[in-house]
């Protein structure tokens, strides 16, 4: 009441001090100029004034709460879609429209800032858990997807903080919620890939990791404030022909005098890819046939387009790595790219301290 109607008790003490100088002056009002001027013309035009506002202001927060159910509907239809697979373009419009009616937000009511706000938070909350929970999303999104997400999310905080002045709801929506939701957003816009999501997809599902990792000694280095344990994608395209571009990518397969060997037998040499694409006699027979069928399993799809590929690799400095899973796959794919037919590699590489007791295979390196 008193946000809405303080002009009306300040007027009298107005008119009372310009009576005062106007007396001072020998032309102080009279019963008649008080009536004319007081009453009829300031009271009465002010009310006029304040009804015409507050009707405005009725019409205002109608339409705002019109726009703002429109964005409700919209927002709440797109969460199902971010919690299926969060693809940058669903991803970006989700944000965008966020960010599209924080300027309403004032002008709205209460109970519909409230619902507004609370959509918002669910939708923040479902990309963050859909960017961190599979590793699928990091497999998709470039680094320019990633850089078009920090400044979408910039935006939306920027805007959000801005308009928080003047709505206490989303002030305390924006300090309780979406300043922490959108931060956390902001820092997995950098594109590096969490490590326990590394560990989780490579040590459950068909991509499991079979190579002897020390996982727990891996995850204790990871946690450390200065940890030397990294993640990152890397896609490498490999046009028809060019094994070359693969020479430097290791197996955790060997060979010595004798034929296949262990990774502990002596004199056991590991086999690069390029070399077991072209000999394949140093391994063992049941290899040899897993790749033979996995190469032509990939040459019935292929008919000479791109074969895509994902990889986990362990780098051994130098530009030298160690294909952790997927080995069967890339030594079946680097024979087609031989024999002509294009592929793209995903590669999750991870760094970490070429120490044996995390890899027993390190020892070779």
């Amino acid at each position: 009441m008193w946000k809405s109607y303080w002009p009306l008790a300040a007027l009298p003490v107005a008119a009372g001090l310009l009576d005062w100088a106007l007396w001072l002056d020998g032309q102080a009002w009279s019963l008649a100029d008080w009536a004319s001027n007081f009453g009829l013309g300031a009271v009465t035009t002010m009310v006029v004034g304040m009804l015409l506002a507050r009707r405005q202001g009725d019409i205002q927060e109608a339409l705002a709460d019109l726009q703002l159910t429109e964005k409700v509907s919209i927002l709440t239809a797109a969460v199902p879609l971010l919690r299926v697979g969060s693809l940058p373009g669903p991803t970006y419009r989700s944000l965008h429209d966020c960010r599209a009616a924080m300027a309403l937000i004032p002008l709205a009511s209460e109970a519909m800032q409230q619902e507004y706000l609370q959509t918002v938070t669910k939708v923040l909350a479902t990309v963050q858990r859909g960017l961190e929970s599979s590793l699928q999303s990091y497999a998709r999104w470039t680094p320019e997807d990633w850089a078009d997400l920090a400044d979408v999310v910039d935006k939306l905080r920027e805007t959000t903080e801005r308009h928080a002045r003047r709505s206490d709801v989303l002030a305390e929506y924006w300090s309780r919620e979406i300043e922490g939701e959108t931060r956390r957003l902001r820092g997995l816009s950098s594109g590096d890939v969490p490590f326990e999501l590394f560990r989780k997809h490579f040590t459950s599902g068909p991509d499991r990791i079979r190579t002897m990792v020390s996982w727990d000694a891996l995850a204790d280095l990871a946690a450390r404030v200065d940890s030397p344990v990294r993640v990152h994608k890397v896609s490498t395209h490999v046009a028809p022909y060019e094994t070359g571009t693969l020479e430097n990518y290791y197996s955790p397969w060997y060979r010595n005098g004798h034929g296949a060997a262990a990774y502990d037998s002596h004199d056991a040499v590991p086999l690069r890819h390029a070399d077991v694409a072209t000999d394949p006699s140093g391994l063992s027979p049941e290899t040899q046939a897993r790749i033979s069928t996995v190469r032509e399993q990939y040459a019935r799809r292929a008919d000479g387009s791109d074969i895509s590929l994902l990889l986990a690799t362990y780098s051994l400095g130098s530009d030298r790595y160690l294909v952790l899973d997927g080995n069967h796959r890339l030594s079946a794919l680097t024979q087609l790219i031989a024999q002509g037919c294009p592929a793209t590699l995903t590669e999750f590489r991870l760094t970490a301290p070429l120490d044996p007791s995390l890899l027993p295979d390190l020892a070779h390196y």
